[in-house]
């Protein structure tokens, strides 16, 4: 498995109300969806930020108890569970583990596809040959 954080233009059909990708282009190949083969929602870690609110700074591996917390966010004045890892993505993002050939007879691989269904952002994440 390859990982990749490559942005993929990607067109999406909808499929029983998901958009859900049909093809896309990467590093200038075009590449066919031949099947859907899982698809999951990921949530922004929130509390893997290392800096909430203030800028106080905390080691990401120690445990933060639910008094820290509320007690950084409420002297930021913001609610717990807002921000993201990424100031580009949104707090969810879609994740479609597709296999994909490219060409006509060419070798079919499985890809992680990401959507960020609020930026409308897609994202190649890995790749798996079979």
């Amino acid at each position: 498995m390859w990982e990749f954080d490559d942005a993929v233009e990607v067109h999406s059909v909808n499929v029983d109300g998901v958009l859900t990708p049909d093809q896309f282009l990467w590093r200038g190949r075009l590449w066919r969806v031949r099947a859907v083969r899982s698809q999951w929602t990921e949530t922004a870690a929130w509390w893997e930020r290392g800096v909430i609110g203030t800028g106080r700074t905390y080691d990401s591996l120690a445990r933060i108890d639910a008094t820290t917390v509320a007690e950084v966010c409420s002297a930021a004045r913001t609610p717990a569970a807002t921000g993201v890892l990424d100031a580009e993505w949104g707090p969810e993002r879609s994740v479609f583990r597709v296999e994909a050939g490219c060409g006509r007879f060419g070798q079919q691989e499985m890809f992680d596809l990401a959507h960020d269904p609020d930026s409308g952002r897609w994202q190649l994440e890995r790749v798996t040959d079979r």
